[in-house]
């Protein structure tokens, strides 16, 4: 599941609530969206998937990385068979190791 499905399914947790059950929350490892008067105010994420969020940035601001992408959005328009992003993403790693 993605990150941001994760962020679209994650149950609501209300702020008094939050602090009644701070423990258990944290303990559960789970997202969660916190909300002030039942409106949504903030978000808990697991350390790992915030992990993955900063690579993900970090990637998507890659000078190279954008650089390729371009080259095969260009490629595919002029009628090339694409890949996915993914593989894209892992060769690109690959080569900078």
């Amino acid at each position: 599941m993605t990150i941001a499905t994760k962020l679209l399914r994650a149950p609501h947790i209300g702020i008094r609530n939050l602090k009644n059950r701070l423990s258990w929350v944290l303990r559960h490892k789970s997202t969660f969206i916190v909300t002030d008067r039942g409106i949504p105010v903030e978000v808990l994420l697991p350390y790992s998937d915030m992990v993955e969020m900063i690579e993900l940035i970090d990637e998507a601001t890659d000078s190279e990385i954008l650089r390729a992408v371009q080259e095969g959005r260009e490629a595919v328009k002029a009628g090339a068979e694409g890949i996915p992003v993914s593989k894209a993403f892992n060769k690109i790693k690959k080569e900078h190791k």
